[in-house]
């Protein structure tokens, strides 16, 4: 696949047979470095698979990277970029087209009379060629300019800050992209403008969805909409911050602003049931969520149990805190020390490496454990190790354990949310252990490699597994999704659009109340309406129901109970959230009143009204 972007290269790939559908498909992330984790692997993977099954595809990426070139080029001798799949670029893109002045007035470059002096610049490493030059003002540091530059030496992008005529302790950024002679051609306040506008671009140019893996191109694509392209977005972790509770605890900084503007994605991606869950739970019903897992392909027979090393134990995965490697060691330390032979095997890199390293001497078990480095032949080492041995603190969905279980290899996992529990049965196909605790995890893996006949046979069972999540299940998975998905816009797009409000609360005799809710939804009809009632900090989805005993020019009234806080179990406070129903599609909306009200009536613990 060529690396330049003329006017008659195409920017997805070209299938040889077209599936059913013309819709080509985006795979959008931040970057593809020289290393990375399992969301890339599988944003690269998708694009393949799309591409194999007939769909054409391509990886986006907007990030500024001189190594481009070689990073592609490695990517697709390790295998992990499809060599039809283009990786584009949003760099690579402009710096090969020349670009033309969209009108005669035009206007120029945001040149004025800064001193500007050069502090930095840098070339591509392919071909020595200028890439970008940085710019300081000399006595202000709030002034920055970035050029960057096409092949012929000519500016595609300048990249102003400089302090803020309203505000100067506040800088104010100025993209633009420039013609071939150097007039603008578009111009931009923010980078997530200029993203914005290419994938435009792209999308008017492919007719393709577009379906996002990084969370940090999510935030700046939440606000992109487009008149034909679906908009998916993949979570591949938790929704809350590490070791939090799934239901109270702090969002995911990455993930919170996702998940404020929920209902703008046409697709909300789980890798499992037990993650989306989780996510129904603390915010209630919606129409686009769905559990689209990792594909993994076992071989078309599982590898012959004698030929497992009775000892051999592998961890798989990036050297990171919250891989909690130092466990693992831990655990194989123990598992010595009982006089079961075991040798460990670490593959990956990271930062974590040194005190990985000093740990496994410090426990004088060098002899035990071999850091194996990045390998090329991961297959190969499943295929002849008893257990696949995890203690991560987090999960989303582990690639680690699908692969163990396709070559055969036991998984032994701490039992975390999300991606263990959701593959492994415990004693069936691997051993889940509590999170932390050490001693179940060394005997669960005693078992395994004392006892052939129990691991032969989770072997087999966990191979079983692993063939539910074929790339051919999985692409169908993904198909039904985006069908489903564009089925179901009109309607969502109007369930997104309803307004809910609280206009009235009114007390009967008998100490039940009504409450008065205004609901606006355009023109679609409502075929369901229900108040739901729940604990704060519990299952959103289990509270009690209420249904309007009358609507009257768009108010309903919903009658409560006296007795409503004893009815329910806890203490906390009670919240309310209404629940829209058309044609078999959800959306849950936190009951609120007016935003701008400026006094909020409250009762005294003797009954009386006061205002705050």
């Amino acid at each position: 696949m060529p690396t330049s972007y003329s006017r008659d290269t195409p920017l997805v790939s070209q299938p040889e047979t077209a599936h059913r559908t013309d819709r080509a498909a985006l795979m959008v992330t931040w970057a593809v470095e020289e290393d990375f984790g399992g969301m890339t692997t599988m944003c690269l993977k998708r694009a393949g698979l799309f591409h194999e099954r007939g769909i054409p595809s391509a990886v986006v990426t907007f990030n500024a990277n001189p190594d481009l070139e070689s990073i592609r080029s490695t990517q697709r001798t390790r295998g992990r970029l499809h060599p039809d799949v283009p990786l584009l670029n949003l760099h690579e893109y402009y710096a090969a087209r020349t670009l033309h002045p969209i009108s005669p007035t035009t206007g120029t470059p945001d040149t004025d009379e800064i001193p500007w002096q050069e502090s930095a610049r840098q070339s591509r490493n392919v071909d020595g060629s200028l890439f970008f030059i940085d710019y300081q003002h000399p006595s202000n540091d709030m002034h920055s300019l970035r050029e960057y530059f096409r092949r012929d030496g000519s500016t595609y992008l300048r990249d102003t800050s400089r302090p803020s005529a309203k505000d100067p302790d506040r800088a104010e950024r100025r993209l633009q992209l420039l013609a071939i002679d150097g007039s603008v051609v578009h111009d931009f306040n923010s980078a997530a403008k200029l993203y914005r506008h290419w994938l435009t671009e792209l999308a008017d140019s492919t007719d393709a969805d577009v379906i996002i893996d990084s969370k940090y191109a999510a935030g700046f694509l939440i606000a992109w909409n487009h008149p034909t392209a679906l908009k998916f977005v993949n979570f591949h972790s938790t929704h809350v911050a590490a070791g939090a509770d799934t239901l109270t605890g702090k969002l995911s900084p990455a993930h919170a602003k996702i998940i404020e503007h929920r209902d703008t994605w046409d697709g909300i991606t789980f890798l499992t049931e037990s993650q989306r869950s989780a996510f129904v739970q603390r915010f209630g019903q919606g129409s686009n969520t769905v559990v689209i897992s990792n594909p993994v392909d076992a071989p078309s027979s599982l590898p012959p149990f004698e030929a497992r090393n009775p000892a051999k134990v592998l961890h798989v995965g990036r050297f990171t805190k919250g891989k909690n490697i130092g466990a693992v060691i831990d655990i194989v330390n123990a598992v010595a020390a009982s006089n079961t032979s075991v040798l460990l095997d670490l593959i990956g890199d990271g930062n974590e490496r040194p005190r990985l390293e000093e740990h496994v001497r410090e426990l004088g078990i060098a002899h035990l454990v071999t850091f194996l480095g990045h390998v090329q032949d991961v297959p190969n080492h499943l295929s002849s190790a008893r257990a696949l041995l995890l203690c991560s603190r987090f999960e989303g969905q582990s690639l680690a354990i699908l692969e163990a279980q396709a070559y055969g290899c036991v998984p032994v996992a701490f039992d975390v949310d999300f991606g263990p529990r959701d593959v492994i049965t415990n004693g069936r196909n691997g051993f889940l252990a509590p999170f932390g605790d050490q001693a179940t995890a060394a005997t669960a893996l005693s078992t395994l490699l004392d006892d052939d006949a129990v691991c032969e046979r989770m072997s087999v069972q966990g191979f079983e597994t692993a063939r539910t999540f074929s790339s051919d299940a999985i692409f169908t998975h993904w198909t039904k999704a985006l069908d489903m998905a564009r089925a179901n816009k009109k309607i969502r797009l109007e369930l997104a659009a309803a307004t809910v409000r609280l206009t009235g609360l009114k007390f009967h005799s008998d100490g039940d109340f009504d409450l008065e809710v205004y609901v606006g939804t355009r023109t679609v009809e409502l075929d369901g309406l229900s108040l739901q009632v729940t604990e704060r900090g519990t299952d959103a989805t289990r509270g009690r129901p209420f249904a309007p005993y009358q609507n009257a020019d768009g108010i309903y009234t919903f009658r409560l109970p006296a007795g409503l806080r004893a009815q329910l179990p806890g203490s906390d406070a009670l919240d309310v959230n209404v629940i829209l129903e058309v044609a078999g599609l959800k959306r849950t909306i936190r009951l609120g009143a007016a935003p701008k009200m400026q006094s909020v009536p409250y009762f005294t613990t003797y009954g009386n009204l006061s205002f705050k």
